[in-house]
């Protein structure tokens, strides 16, 4: 399974044609709180899991899938709350995604039409144990990168040339919804490739990159 994406300084953005956005202050503090222990779940096929409980901030799904239809991950609250859909991926897969998900008990429903495996973490870091810009990001399909530490002057490029959409959010370790941060993220792009554009972000402070996409993909950081 592949856990991370690679992380590596960069110098200046190639390319890029200017998007536009503006900056707010949307700062949020370090999480002191001790990270949870993953939770590990596997399967085949349609499936529901065993309850578990989330604290509350980013969750980060690892997962893989061996078939050749639909792949769906969606956290389901045991109470009144919001489902969040982690993943919709056809086919086989191998990578990452996430979401800010709100404290509670929930249980995961899997779409699937072969085996697949699921590992659920909530990272908790501080400002020093996150990546700084300038940074580049590669990557193939969906995936997940950070911690990374956003400032004000943060700028985010993203090359992007399959001809399939793109969707990159940013999820903030702790922040309320604001202006820029709805239901726990910032939208940066959501676009049909080819795509090439570059854009300021509006959340401060540690958080995580969410890129929903099929084919190979470069963010850049500075």
């Amino acid at each position: 399974m592949r856990r991370r994406t690679l992380l590596r300084s960069s110098g200046i953005i190639v390319g890029a044609a200017l998007t536009g956005g503006s900056i707010g202050a949307t700062a949020a503090e370090s999480d002191e709180r001790e990270e949870p222990e993953p939770l590990e779940f596997d399967g085949e096929g349609v499936s529901v899991t065993d309850e578990f409980s989330i604290d509350g901030g980013p969750t980060v799904i690892e997962a893989t899938h061996d078939g050749n239809s639909t792949f769906v991950i969606q956290f389901v609250p045991l109470e009144d709350g919001v489902d969040y859909r982690l993943l919709e991926h056809t086919g086989e897969f191998d990578g990452s995604a996430g979401a800010f998900v709100e404290e509670g008990s929930y249980v995961i429903y899997v779409d699937a039409d072969g085996a697949w495996d699921v590992v659920v973490r909530q990272p908790r870091v501080s400002d020093d144990d996150a990546e700084r810009p300038p940074l580049t990001i590669e990557g193939t399909g969906s995936n997940w990168s950070g911690p990374i530490l956003f400032e004000e002057t943060t700028r985010i490029a993203a090359f992007y040339e399959d001809n399939s959409n793109i969707r990159v959010e940013v999820v903030p370790q702790g922040i309320d919804d604001t202006e820029f941060v709805w239901n726990g993220s910032e939208l940066v792009f959501d676009a049909i490739g080819p795509f090439a554009g570059v854009t300021s972000i509006n959340t401060e402070d540690v958080g995580y990159i969410d890129i929903t996409a099929v084919g190979d993909w470069t963010i850049e950081l500075t």
